[in-house]
């Protein structure tokens, strides 16, 4: 049986494998940065400070609420007129916001508020729990 072949393939062959192979690999790169983008770390606990970030690109405010008895649901405590508990700071990345506060061990709900409006559950932490006025907050849990 007699085989025929293309001897001028073969150089024409690797490029293309290698061309391939460089487009998977860069496909790759940029899926994983994407995933790599989301992952803000959030809720960060470090003893007794624990830093709470989320990515809010067009937010003017986001602010922090939660269960604990300084912050109420971000309405604070009535007695001593606070305005804008839990407010969250920009940071120099684009469109993430901060805060590190001081919580005792325990369990505490919480979920953001973005320009006093809209509610915002925290999309780096998977525990939800009910946040007993009928709708959903994150759980985190101080140990």
């Amino acid at each position: 049986m007699r085989r025929y072949y293309n001897r001028g393939m073969g150089p024409c062959k690797n490029a293309i494998t290698r061309f391939c192979a460089i487009v998977a690999v860069g496909l790759l790169s940029i899926s994983c940065g994407r995933y790599l983008e989301r992952s803000l770390d959030s809720p960060s606990v470090d003893g007794e400070t624990v830093t709470f970030r989320v990515k809010v690109s067009s937010a003017r405010t986001v602010q922090l609420a939660g269960d604990w008895s300084r912050n109420n649901w971000a309405r604070g405590d009535a007695e001593e007129g606070e305005v804008l508990v839990g407010l969250m700071e920009r940071t120099a990345d684009s469109g993430v916001w901060e805060l590190a506060i001081r919580l005792g061990p325990g369990r505490y709900r919480y979920r953001f508020l973005i320009n006093e409006a809209e509610w915002l559950l925290d999309p780096e932490n998977p525990r939800v729990v009910d946040d007993g006025r009928g709708g959903k907050a994150n759980l985190l849990i101080v140990p």
